[in-house]
């Protein structure tokens, strides 16, 4: 028997690795969502309605004849790119092929495209419908975001690499 007055060294450290055991079952995946064998993410297809592929390394002249008369400068693109209406308004045309808003930046003298931009929100839906490829040795796609909203997709810019 123990002596009256002198407490259990043992019970204690008994009680408090039973406490911290109790709290680390409890936190243990409690609040994790089960995960259901066979549901798997789908991804929708979006079926190409132009070919912007095709389209680099034509001279300006020749996306004319491809696409048709030059449509004005949509007013999201002008407010975004204040400059690019004020210094260089002949070198940026904008088409309409596809149900998509291609616009055009070219070098005024030689006639080059430089790169054209999709305009659009839905990076996957942009990629889809203009038939692009992120892995093409052929291009390049960067995403293009709003000026003081880096988080807004503006559209898609592509730009060729050969």
């Amino acid at each position: 028997m123990r002596p009256p007055g002198k407490p259990r060294r043992w019970a204690g450290k008994r009680l408090a690795a039973l406490g911290a055991s109790l709290v680390l079952a409890a936190c243990s995946r409690t609040h994790e969502p089960r995960h259901v064998a066979g549901k798997a993410s789908t991804h929708v297809q979006v079926a190409p309605t132009a070919d912007v592929p095709a389209l680099l390394g034509i001279s300006i002249d020749g996306l004319h004849q491809r696409l048709g008369k030059a449509q004005p400068l949509p007013a999201a693109l002008a407010a975004s790119m204040p400059e690019a209406r004020l210094t260089l308004p002949d070198s940026v045309t904008t088409f309409r092929t596809g149900g998509l808003t291609v616009v055009a930046s070219y070098n005024a003298r030689s006639r080059e495209v430089r790169d054209l931009l999709l305009l659009g929100h839905h990076e996957d839906s942009l990629m889809g419908r203009a038939h692009l490829q992120s892995n093409s040795p052929d291009y390049l796609v960067m995403p293009v975001f709003y000026n003081g909203d880096s988080f807004r997709l503006l559209g898609l810019r592509v730009i060729a690499t050969k």
